[in-house]
């Protein structure tokens, strides 16, 4: 174990488009990650994690780029640098283990006030995707320990 955080939020989406549901408690599988959240319905399991830290900051900084407005994660954490954690990283979240996908997320430099000469974007830097490679129920306020690849 390297890092302690916490787990501020846990949020699933019915449906694409529609809003998030914050919940205080929520199982997740390995076919599908988070109960009940549309992106499940691939059946790889995949969640999206970003710092409660690196929102709040681009929100107070009044940040409008069109990836801060569309990204929705599925579960804040706050107290953990996620842009250390490599893929094969793990997380663990009471009894639920997950797994730091490789990186996903395209820039749009067309678009983005960021790229332009800047490469310190928040969202990429603290934001991952993750699998389910323990299931279980997830808690808010549970401790998240870093188990770095060996």
């Amino acid at each position: 174990m390297d890092s302690i955080g916490r787990l501020e939020k846990i949020v699933y989406f019915p449906a694409k488009g529609e809003p998030g549901v914050v919940v205080d408690e929520r199982k997740v599988t390995l076919e599908s990650g988070l109960d009940g959240d549309w992106h499940g319905l691939n059946a790889n399991g995949s969640l999206t994690v970003w710092t409660a830290e690196a929102r709040a900051l681009l929100t107070e900084q009044g940040f409008s780029g069109i990836c801060f407005r569309r990204f929705k994660e599925n579960l804040s954490l706050s107290g953990l640098d996620l842009s250390k954690l490599a893929a094969g990283t793990q997380l663990r979240i009471g009894d639920v283990v997950l797994e730091v996908e490789s990186e996903k997320k395209s820039c749009h430099p067309d678009i983005c006030p960021l790229t332009e000469g800047r490469a310190d974007c928040l969202l990429k830097k603290q934001s991952r995707y993750v699998v389910v490679v323990k299931a279980g129920t997830l808690y808010r306020g549970a401790q998240v320990q870093v188990n770095e690849v060996l």
